[in-house]
């Protein structure tokens, strides 16, 4: 992999890290319809994004979230299954400034499992804007790289 594909790949994961962010800024994906505000816009979990590239024979772009993005991204129906553990709002709760005691956390696990709430499409809407930049953008930058690599090689 030459130095100008590796430039590239970095380009690409900035962009990945620039997209996700702008995801959780934006209202109509990150909205908790239960309070009516974007409750991830400066969340833990925006904080935690990592992208890497993995060099290899074949790079590999890899996303990391949070692991709780998997409870924002399901449709949790009303009264389904057990309540939320109170350790798993405890953190939340702290960084929210809301009262951490557990009468206080019990109420908010015992509200989420009562109301349920709605699925925030995060991974796939940024899966398909990073589907969509390399469309546009990204296999030609790449193509072009390979291709002089080729046409190099041939004429010497």
């Amino acid at each position: 992999m030459n130095d100008n594909i590796k430039n590239i790949l970095k380009t690409i994961q900035s962009d990945i890290e620039t997209l996700a962010q702008l995801i959780f800024e934006t209202d109509s994906i990150s909205n908790n319809t239960k309070v009516k505000k974007n409750t991830l816009k400066d969340s833990q979990l925006t904080k935690d994004v990592e992208v890497k590239v993995l060099e290899q024979n074949n790079p590999i772009l890899e996303i990391l979230f949070n692991h709780y993005i998997v409870y924002l991204e399901w449709n949790r129906p009303p009264k389904y299954g057990k309540q939320p553990p109170i350790s798993a709002l405890r953190d939340w709760a702290i960084n929210n400034n809301i009262p951490d005691d557990n009468s206080t956390l019990y109420l908010i696990s015992r509200a989420i499992w009562r109301d349920g709430h709605k699925a925030r499409n995060i991974t796939g809407t940024l899966f398909k804007e990073v589907e969509e930049r390399f469309n546009k953008e990204y296999f030609d930058m790449l193509f072009e790289s390979i291709i002089t690599d080729l046409i190099s090689f041939f004429n010497d």
